[in-house]
């Protein structure tokens, strides 16, 4: 094993393998790093997946099948509180992402899965909410614009028509999403699944089923937490004991959509009405009680999605 950190940035990778720091271009193909990476035998690369800075670095992994260890980037200031310096540099990043590969990576490296798919709909997905957003945006300066009787009226006119076209790139993303789904045949068929759930819609069932996609086997526990929605623990011997929250070191964008579905399906699924009710009567306020049917839907979806089953209510439930 032969364990590299790399310290990802927009512009550079920074690597250390024990005795040598090494910078290298974060540029289309990596090319200098891949050449670098191709004379070490038994590589395991150590970094924290940054999300766009990150994704050649991930996406050379996935081709060259290299083993790697991703890291939450809430491990790293934590080694560095227990460690000799204090001090944050990006050579010193490596350093400690290589200390963590030393320690910890035999055990915890993996190759990352290449699914296209699921890549291609994540991209139509972060499509779609950076097109949702602008026409949000937009749509709070009309409303805002309206009630002046100053404004011109030409001005609203090319507002209505901007947040239109919006609205119709919004729709098209899904659609087409959905069409590709449909072509690949037994994704489809998933996919119909998790929309048989009541008050489940295209946006949650397409987030849902990336992510199932995007990490197939894990277990209930593992699913939760991927959700950020696991519960968090204060506590301090007898006297500091803070209230349970959830992690929200998850994804964002499933639990925005899981709390968006809840806001129906407590009325009208009534799987997750059940939770609701039983937690509202017991005297728990709103959020909690919502956090508890957002955990039960994704639960829900998680297993019935592997059976091709549609969703049926339990004996007793009325749809």
């Amino acid at each position: 094993m032969h364990c590299i950190g790399v310290d990802v940035s927009k512009q550079e990778l920074v690597t250390f393998d024990g005795t040598t720091e090494r910078v290298f271009a974060n540029t289309p193909g990596l090319h200098a790093f891949r050449r670098f990476v191709s004379e070490v035998s038994d590589p395991i690369l150590v970094f924290e997946p940054t999300s766009t800075y990150s994704r050649r670095l991930e996406t050379l992994c996935r081709t060259e099948e290299i083993a790697c260890c991703l890291l939450n980037p809430r491990v790293v200031p934590h080694y560095r509180q227990v460690g000799k310096g204090r001090s944050k540099t990006d050579k010193s990043d490596a350093e400690l992402l290589y200390r963590y590969g030393i320690e910890r990576g035999v055990a915890e490296a993996k190759q990352l899965a290449h699914d296209e798919l699921a890549q291609a709909l994540a991209a139509r997905l972060a499509y779609h909410r950076v097109i949702q957003k602008a026409r949000v945006a937009y749509q709070g300066l009309l409303d805002a614009l309206d009630h002046d009787p100053g404004t011109e009226r030409e001005l609203l006119r090319d507002l209505r028509h901007a947040i239109g076209e919006l609205k119709a790139k919004e729709k098209a993303q899904l659609t087409e999403a959905q069409q590709a789904l449909e072509a690949e045949g037994e994704p489809g068929e998933r996919f119909q699944v998790l929309l048989s759930i009541p008050r489940v819609g295209p946006m949650t069932a397409l987030t849902l089923f990336t992510l199932f996609r995007k990490y197939p086997g894990v277990n209930r526990r593992q699913l939760v937490a991927l959700g950020g929605l696991d519960p968090i623990d204060v506590q301090s011997g007898s006297s500091v004991r803070g209230k349970s929250r959830i992690s929200k070191r998850g994804s964002r964008e499933v639990r925005k959509c899981l709390f968006e579905a809840t806001l129906s399906a407590a009325r009208y699924n009534p799987s997750i009405g059940a939770i609701y009710r039983r937690l509202k009567e017991a005297g728990k306020p709103d959020k909690v009680a919502r956090i508890a049917a957002a955990r039960k839907l994704l639960l829900l979806a998680h297993a019935i999605y592997p059976s091709g089953e549609p969703f049926r209510a339990a004996a007793g439930e009325a749809t």
